[in-house]
């Protein structure tokens, strides 16, 4: 079995998310520090209340860290247990203000805010801004009877406006560079398949012209020669049968080449498949080929290689997984006990991946392509959700399409 770990050395949506996480984890280190360093030293806060405000902070810190380990979810996809995280961080945010009558711990909010475009359109998080602002005005206004709450309220919305677009502008642009990676990653297992189709098809070529004019020669020549052995006597005789064994021999010899040159038109579909998954970011992929698997149909190549494509474009963008499993084998129809004769002789994709997972499956184009190119190979395609996999399972039927 092989496992490819395939991660980029410049695996920059990786990096990306590295970098944000720690630096909102670094602002958060620096507010609660110097917020708590101003209210020991101002001596007008209790003890209790310092602690109060040491465990906001603290559930500030789980809560963030929570919602950011499912900020790569898709775009407008809030599920519920994200949602109520949501609330509680909101909820801990407001607490914080009625704890700490400093106008820079916003910046809270405005890490909040940077984090709703992950979990709704930019319209729904540009619109609620003004909510997320709002409650600084209040507190500080009516409970903390602070001069300029308002003006405070208003340029930290500002500030709030702007993590929102610029988050906004990342995630587009992390989108726009994944897809292009997608795209690159299939262009060039295309292009490797057809490489390999013409390589194929210039050695079958080769293969077929040795076989038909050289070997056929050569058994003219050999049978000749027998005759001539038959009908002569003495030392003619010796040298017509030396020369009939050199045929002989030449003959076995252009058999064996044409055999090996058969044999290396197996297409490489291992090397493909690679090629494929490698710089695809947070994906981890097991692959297992089947060492007496031999594929020399530019057709089954060409379905497997387009089917693993489609895996890895559902479990990215829709599914959001990290963990593609691909298994190519021979498929035994006697443990199968398939009735048909000529079924005898299948190969067995099974491609598995996880993620976000849907209830049922709801069969769109990418899923009725691969039927359609199975169809046309008298295979079957068959899709199924077990245990948290979605799991797409190939029966090709071998020499059995036109």
């Amino acid at each position: 079995m092989q496992i490819a770990d395939l991660k980029s050395a410049n695996n920059k949506v990786t990096s990306s998310y590295s970098l944000e996480r720690f630096s909102a984890w670094a602002t958060w280190a620096v507010v609660s520090g110097f917020s708590l360093t101003i209210m020991i030293q101002s001596n007008n806060f209790s003890t209790t209340h310092i602690l109060v405000t040491v465990l906001l902070y603290a559930v500030y810190f789980l809560l963030w860290t929570l919602i950011s380990r499912g900020s790569e979810s898709k775009q407008g996809d809030l599920s519920t247990k994200n949602a109520i995280l949501m609330f509680a961080l909101f909820a801990t945010i407001v607490a914080i203000y009625f704890a700490v009558p400093i106008g820079f711990v916003a910046i809270f909010m405005v890490i909040y805010s940077a984090m709703t475009p992950y979990f709704m359109s930019m319209k729904r998080a540009a619109m609620l801004s003004p909510v997320l602002a709002l409650p600084l005005f209040l507190v500080h206004h009516f409970y903390w009877d602070i001069g300029g709450a308002l003006m405070s309220s208003i340029l930290f919305w500002t500030f709030n406006i702007f993590a929102l677009i610029m988050v906004n502008t990342s995630i587009r642009e992390r989108e726009a560079r994944l897809e292009a990676e997608l795209t690159s990653r299939k262009l060039e297992a295309t292009q490797n398949l057809l490489n390999e189709a013409v390589k194929q098809s210039e050695r079958v070529r080769i293969a077929r012209n040795i076989h038909d004019l050289l070997g056929h020669h050569l058994t003219a020549l050999t049978i000749n020669l027998q005759v001539a052995s038959i009908k002569s006597d003495g030392e003619v005789k010796k040298s017509i049968e030396q020369c009939h064994q050199l045929a002989k021999l030449l003959l076995s010899d252009v058999r064996e080449a044409v055999s090996d040159i058969r044999d290396k038109s197996v297409l490489d579909l291992e090397s493909n498949i690679t090629s494929m998954l490698d710089k695809i970011p947070n994906i981890k992929a097991e692959i297992e080929i089947d060492k007496a698997i031999q594929i020399d149909d530019i057709q089954i190549a060409d379905a497997i290689i387009k089917t693993i494509q489609e895996t890895i474009t559902n479990t990215l963008k829709h599914a959001k997984g990290s963990l593609i499993t691909i298994r190519i084998k021979n498929r035994d129809a006697q443990t199968d006990k398939l009735s048909s004769a000529e079924d005898k002789k299948q190969i067995q994709v099974d491609i598995s991946n996880n993620g976000s997972l849907p209830n049922h499956i709801k069969q769109g184009n990418g899923l009725s392509g691969i039927q359609e190119r199975l169809f046309a190979l008298n295979g079957e395609a068959i899709f199924s959700i077990n245990n948290k996999l979605f799991q797409t399972q190939l029966l090709i039927p071998v020499g059995q399409h036109d």
